[in-house]
């Protein structure tokens, strides 16, 4: 009688009526199963896609008239008391809205555990000045969170604008490129849109959630370097004491007892381990490249315009955001520009430690910096430096649809 070992093979065999290639395809099927088992996660909430979205309604907020009287009786109290500048030494008590204030409270619980995003629809802005228009979005992102610094310039209050022209060098954020789906280094950030483009910036976002289900359906073993993360270069903004890239490593996804954060800039990550010293290897570019050609899907994103008086405010633990490349009106008070804010909230999400890119939450301000960074000085005419895809091939179509 052959031995049990033997006994037991036979037995399979004629079972499955399958040969031993057979076997071994499903010895690897079992592998990979038990690999996707260890990134299990409670987080199904914030993972949808596309057509997770019937129409714009199911993630837009409508502001009425009244919403919008509210907001501007806050901004013609502090003219009066000459207190509207600077917005930054404004507070939540400035801004005591009444209606108003259950809308933001729902769009912060949709933020916070929903989808992970909410579109308020209908800012002021028809008959008011920039500054009036800052102070409204400065007032409603105050019912989101705290306000942190954007730069090394100490900036609560930023501008997404096409600055090209007066610096050579600036940060991706103030050119009029594309920009690949990524997340910003604070809980969340938010977008008022004060003007639109000529053509192009329409803006796209993506559950990362849904990014990392993709994976650990096609390739759970790829999770696995995406999970333990990389050095992150803080892009010319590291605060005194702080190296150019962080010395430790960020995690792209990180599951805190069943909740999934994400934390995600390619171009981020391709420059800090390069500064450290640390090549990716072939399973970092894989799981790299999956990872961007997945939240590039076409099925997996969600595509619009911001119009004017529309503030979109973004989970960045839970979805990333993007936008194409767009072309400016030629007169200068047309040009393109969003009011953005980043924020922090008590008790927002279990994160690790390593998501904080620098010692403290936001950019630490420091005294003669500005935002900007030469990365073609780090990267030469690297082609693959930064991988991910070269173009999103969002058209204008598409984003309409989503309006």
């Amino acid at each position: 009688m052959p031995p049990p070992t033997m006994r037991t093979s036979v037995l399979v065999l004629a079972l499955t009526g399958r040969d031993s290639t057979s076997l071994a395809r499903l010895a690897a099927g079992g592998r990979a199963t038990m690999i996707a088992m260890r990134y299990e996660h409670d987080s199904a909430s914030f993972a949808w896609k596309a057509s997770s979205f019937k129409n714009p309604s199911d993630y837009l907020v409508e502001l009425t008239s009244d919403d919008r009287g509210e907001m501007i009786a806050a901004i013609d109290t502090l003219e009066r008391n000459g207190r509207l500048v600077p917005v930054q030494a404004l507070t939540k008590s400035d801004f005591r809205f009444d209606g108003l204030h259950n809308k933001l409270e729902r769009g912060y619980a949709e933020v916070r555990s929903g989808k992970g995003f909410v579109v308020l629809r209908g800012l002021p802005f028809e008959g008011l000045s920039l500054e009036q228009f800052t102070a409204c979005a400065w007032g409603v992102g105050l019912h989101f969170g705290r306000a942190l610094s954007q730069n090394a310039q100490g900036e609560l209050v930023t501008s997404v604008v096409d600055a090209t022209a007066e610096d050579a060098t600036p940060r991706m954020y103030r050119s009029n490129l594309e920009l690949r789906p990524h997340s910003d280094i604070t809980a969340m950030i938010s977008l008022a849109c004060w003007h639109k483009s000529a053509s192009g910036g329409a803006s796209i976002i993506v559950s990362g959630v849904t990014v990392h289900d993709a994976i650990r359906s096609r390739a759970p073993q790829l999770l696995e370097p995406l999970y333990r993360g990389y050095h992150y270069h803080r892009l010319g903004e590291e605060g005194p004491g702080e190296e150019p890239a962080t010395p430790y490593r960020t995690p792209v996804f990180a599951n805190r007892n069943g909740q999934l954060s994400c934390r995600y800039q390619r171009s981020g990550i391709a420059a800090g381990q390069r500064e450290c010293g640390v090549p990716l290897d072939e399973r970092d570019l894989s799981a790299l490249n999956l990872f961007d050609q997945v939240a590039a899907a076409p099925e997996n994103r969600l595509a619009f315009f911001l119009e004017r008086g529309d503030m979109i405010v973004i989970n960045n633990y839970t979805v990333m955001h993007a936008r194409t490349r767009f072309t400016n009106f030629p007169e200068p008070e047309r040009q393109r520009r969003l009011v953005r804010l980043w924020f922090d909230a008590e008790d927002f999400r279990d994160v690790p430690r390593e998501f904080n890119l620098f010692a403290e939450n936001g950019i630490p301000k420091q005294e003669g910096r500005r935002a900007t960074f030469d990365f073609k000085k780090l990267y030469g005419d690297d082609p693959v430096a930064t991988g991910g895809v070269p173009d999103l091939k969002v058209s204008d179509g598409e984003a309409a649809q989503s309006r």
